[in-house]
């Protein structure tokens, strides 16, 4: 009787170890499958998402970025230009028989500010050489510069023989001769009594020798 319970005891005790083995299998196994789905989300979330560009993507916003830098350095269209210089090729002027130690400049006229002072589109001031007409406010004035607005309108191209002996005045407005189309506006302005010669400047004038300065005092 002792020996039947012993050996009742003993298979109770292999039953309950088998079911522990059993167990501890299946929680090893479930944990196992446990870390190999965490270790998949892992590596699923260092992945590129959908949100963050590709290599490609950078290389063309790279790319864009480039050309406009570029276009942005490209000059602007209202940017003002350079003087023209005009060439020895021009119908209206032979421009080698006048043009002197300083360039011509040949550009369209602004503004009239007076009978002898003129400013060009590209904001350079033109004050003639030598003749000197009669000022605005003073009479004579208005003649004067209606005279120089119809010989050499605004918009129409004007030609400036810059004075290579005193090529700036004391405001450094330009000195020299301006032709408007086949005309001299110096000599225009004394042949029709808008002006008068600067007599004290023919010594330090290029133009002081010309046949309209010498007629009218130099």
């Amino acid at each position: 009787m002792k020996a039947a319970s012993i050996g009742a005891i003993s298979a109770g005790v292999a039953v309950v170890a088998f079911i522990l083995v059993f167990v501890g299998v299946g929680s090893n196994q479930a944990e196992k499958i446990d870390y190999q789905r965490e270790l998949e989300e892992s590596v699923s979330s260092e992945s590129i998402s959908p949100s963050q560009p590709s290599a490609t993507e950078e290389q063309t916003d790279y790319q864009r970025e480039l050309e406009e830098s570029v276009s942005s350095e490209s000059p602007s269209p209202s940017q003002p230009s350079a003087p023209v210089q005009p060439s020895s090729s021009s119908k209206s002027t032979d421009q080698i028989t006048f043009c002197g130690k300083f360039k011509c400049i040949t550009d369209k006229v602004k503004r009239i500010i007076d009978g002898d002072t003129i400013e060009l589109k590209n904001y350079l001031i033109i004050r003639l050489s030598l003749t000197d007409a009669y000022e605005k406010s003073k009479s004579g004035g208005p003649e004067a510069t209606a005279f120089t607005t119809k010989l050499c309108p605004v918009g129409s191209f004007i030609t400036v023989d810059q004075d290579d002996r005193q090529p700036f005045d004391i405001y450094k407005r330009i000195l020299g001769k301006v032709y408007c189309g086949d005309k001299v506006l110096n000599s225009e302005l004394l042949y029709n009594d808008h002006a008068n010669i600067l007599v004290k400047y023919c010594t330090a004038s290029e133009f002081a020798k010309e046949d309209w300065a010498t007629k009218y005092g130099c």
